[in-house]
């Protein structure tokens, strides 16, 4: 059997917690088609979207109070994923059911362990207060991306990428010039990139209607399996005492669907202009429109990944030192996983 790119003693963004309601919402994590739904005490649970008796899709029926009811036959499973009725007979086997994995939720995400359900530990999960925050305006959106998800994390961790693939919305002078520097905190790579007087890329504009020159900082930190943190500030070139040095935050949460596929969760938000729902949009459009070329992107990076019939390994260039150290933490998760089974 092929070892997965992925750990799975690791807690997983599965959805949006407004996605999640008294409708069963199928979603495919980490090769395994997962059913989730909310139970009346508004709880998330999260089955196995298999029925055991014929394998028809959970996430096709519906929801009876709080079990929900294969569509085919009328079996019904409560969110622990035992089974609590079979129409056609009395009994029940002993001990039959679909598998349940542990779910939670935190800063407007659904979280599932994909691992051993003994070692789902809630204090693991991170906490992303701008998305929700009270302070802050967010709007995200969920992209599927046809590529594995160590591709999109390597994309979100070299951004001298912006200057050639996003020319209208995120590009900007200074991202070439200026190198990255890169430290690695625990389990934890945390990258910085100064830009100090340079012109305004266009999403600057749009928020702060820069003027002139601007001191530009890119900050991203990755935290395992796959998440990424990036922290944009932007000031007047020599204001070092700007209030407003934090010009916005995109959380990108990368959840492996297959070895080739991504569910992409983000979001971006701002702490400034918080009630200007017309300068919310155009940022979340500017973010979409960038994300859709990265995603075109993805795509034909991975098809021409699966034709190299040689199975090259990705060269890395200076601007590549975080790309590394991720892998490598993931790499040594990985191994970890696999020394133990």
């Amino acid at each position: 059997m092929t070892t997965p790119s992925f750990p799975l003693q690791q807690w997983y963004v599965a959805a949006f917690g407004s996605e999640v309601g008294r409708t069963p919402l199928a979603r495919t994590v980490c090769n395994e088609p997962l059913v989730m739904f909310r139970r009346r005490d508004n709880s998330v649970a999260v089955l196995d979207d298999r029925c055991p008796h014929r394998l028809y899709q959970l996430s096709r029926g519906q929801l009876v109070d709080d079990d929900i009811e294969c569509g085919y036959h009328g079996l019904r499973f409560d969110g622990m994923g035992a089974c609590t009725h079979i129409p056609a007979q009395k009994q029940i086997p002993a001990g039959f059911g679909v598998r349940s994995f542990p779910a939670a939720e935190r800063s407007g995400l659904v979280y599932v362990w994909m691992g051993e359900p003994v070692r789902a530990d809630r204090l693991l999960i991170p906490d992303f207060p701008e998305n929700g925050g009270a302070a802050w305006a967010a709007s995200g959106a969920l992209r599927h991306v046809e590529a594995n998800y160590q591709l999109v994390v390597d994309n979100l961790l070299d951004l001298t990428h912006l200057t050639f693939v996003h020319k209208t919305t995120l590009a900007g002078p200074g991202i070439q010039e200026n190198p990255l520097d890169v430290r690695v905190d625990g389990e934890r790579v945390i990258a910085r990139r100064e830009m100090r007087g340079v012109d305004p890329a266009p999403i600057f504009r749009t928020l702060r209607h820069f003027p002139d020159k601007i001191d530009r900082y890119q900050n991203i930190t990755f935290i395992p399996p796959s998440h990424v943190h990036i922290r944009i500030e932007a000031t007047p070139a020599g204001a070092n005492d700007d209030p407003d040095l934090v010009h916005h935050v995109v959380l990108n949460h990368l959840t492996p669907e297959t070895e080739r596929t991504t569910h992409y969760f983000w979001s971006i938000c701002r702490r400034m202009r918080i009630d200007d729902a017309a300068i919310g949009q155009r940022l979340f459009e500017m973010n979409r429109a960038a994300f859709d070329e990265d995603a075109e992107v993805l795509k034909h990076q991975q098809a021409m990944i699966d034709r190299d019939s040689a199975r090259a390994a990705l060269a890395n260039l200076d601007a590549d030192k975080a790309t590394v150290a991720a892998r490598r933490i993931v790499r040594r998760k990985i191994e970890a996983e696999k020394a133990k089974t």
